[in-house]
């Protein structure tokens, strides 16, 4: 094991020399107001403040999770770039281009990029897809953008089935998506980024608790509005849904121990089990449109809650240390919300997780 790490470490030591090499060592650290090709608008939504940066003749290098860095002569630029360690944002000097360069090639592209990228929770994230990637379209149209002024828009990932429908419905072209996987460090005429939509205090739990309304109000406008009204409201569509985990990814640390039986207790009480990747996203927007009821474990599925009406009523099943997310989604958004929270079964957990047994006491008392 030492000696197959060891050997892993070098091979990735000579690869981040060779691509120095080629493209030299990333140096110091420049700010926006430094160069005349780097420019900063600051512009308010609905009392949100935010920052849009446009970088000209500049380059990007992503690793896809922790760290993006906007670069230009060698130089990375404070504020389009960021480096995320345990999902807190640091300061420029902890980017890993310092130590590792940028061992991509390097992909030239002309025209002007637009930067969606938002670390690792973008790349198949559902919440994270909605909550942190997509709204950055709407701080650019609010920067006095459009959709036609940009050649190419570097997301995440779009092969999550969820991602390439939405991309659809925004009417974003195929041949101007580009990916992070296949596009990792590039080279444009212009490069975009923007400051992310709901990150103001750079703490992780506070800032979920609080994004701001006029993200709900994109996503309803953008997604709920494109299902024909009449074919909105349907009587076929299930009042009362159960989200299932059965393609659940976490599902091998965030699991209901007995969830066959409460799956039955509540078919029994006229619940629909829904696996929401069976769905189409438009599909997934209708279904929780028209439920009455909704209830489900804690996971990135309860986001569609945005598209419910109000005073509809929403059950959450979630561990102790699961946090209060989706508790002021649906508070938000003027929503009936109870929870029944449990503690985990084991201990060696990561935040959001664990493993947690629904009492069917409690849960028919909690449905009453």
């Amino acid at each position: 094991m030492f000696k197959k790490r060891y050997l892993s470490n070098l091979y990735k030591s000579i690869i981040y020399k060779i691509f120095k090499l080629f493209y030299g060592e990333i140096y110091s650290i420049t700010k926006s107001n430094d160069s005349s090709d780097i420019k900063e608008k600051k512009i308010d939504i609905k009392k949100s403040k935010y920052k849009i940066f446009f970088c000209n003749n500049s380059t990007l290098y992503t690793d896809r999770v922790h760290d993006t860095a906007v670069i230009k002569d060698n130089r990375i630029i404070e504020g389009p770039s960021f480096q995320i360690r345990n999902n807190i944002y640091k300061e420029c000097k902890d980017n890993s281009v310092f130590e590792k360069g940028t061992p991509r090639f390097r992909k030239r592209l002309k025209g002007t990029v637009l930067s969606l990228l938002t670390g690792g929770g973008g790349n198949s994230n559902y919440w994270h897809w909605l909550f942190d990637v997509l709204p950055r379209l709407e701080i650019l149209r609010q920067a006095g953008k459009s959709l036609e002024d940009v050649d190419y828009f570097l997301f995440p990932s779009f092969d999550q089935k969820f991602q390439s429908e939405s991309l659809d419905n925004l009417n974003i072209p195929q041949e101007k998506r580009l990916s992070s996987k296949n596009y990792r460090h590039i080279k444009a005429d212009q490069i975009i980024t923007t400051s992310h939509p709901y990150i103001f205090l750079n703490d992780p739990f506070k800032d979920s608790l609080n994004i701001p309304l006029w993200i709900f109000d994109f996503l309803r406008d953008k997604f709920l509005k494109k299902i024909d009204h009449n074919n909105l409201e349907q009587k076929s569509s299930p009042s009362k849904i159960f989200i299932n985990r059965k393609d659940g990814k976490t599902k091998k640390w965030r699991f209901i121990i007995n969830e066959l039986e409460v799956e039955n207790f509540l078919k029994s009480s006229g619940f629909k089990s829904v696996t929401l990747s069976e769905y189409s996203l438009l599909d997934q927007v209708k279904l929780f449109y028209n439920a009455k009821t909704i209830v489900g474990l804690h996971g990135a599925g309860f986001a569609n809650i945005i598209y419910s009406k109000p005073e509809t009523k929403i059950l959450e099943f979630k561990s102790t240390n699961a946090g209060d997310a989706i508790k002021n989604l649906a508070l938000n958004n003027k929503l009936n919300y109870n929870d029944i929270s449990s503690s985990p079964k084991t201990t060696n957990h990561k935040y959001q997780a664990g493993d947690i047994e629904i009492d069917l006491k409690l849960l028919h008392k909690s449905l009453d």
